[in-house]
């Protein structure tokens, strides 16, 4: 999972295209294995396809138990955060 360089908005896009999962198997990844409602990709077009949305406008402790629930449903090999 990469994060798309954001150009001072609140909302992130969250590049899973590096997986190989289809819309179905990505929307299952976030919604009922991370149990998340993010905004799909697929929403906004072919250009949207295997991105997901997060709303950042929150407090850091929900934003981190968020992306700690993506990480837990991913390879460990896969997620790259910043220190």
């Amino acid at each position: 999972m990469n994060m798309v360089e954001h150009e001072g908005t609140y909302l992130i896009w969250l590049d899973f295209n590096g997986l190989g999962l289809c819309t179905q198997e990505l929307e299952d990844l976030i919604v009922h294995k991370a149990k998340l409602w993010l905004d799909s990709g697929r929403i906004f077009g072919k250009c949207g396809r295997g991105f997901q949305r997060i709303n950042v406008a929150c407090p850091r402790s929900t934003l981190k138990e968020a992306l700690e629930r993506i990480a837990k449903v991913l390879p460990a090999d896969t997620v790259k955060f910043a220190s």
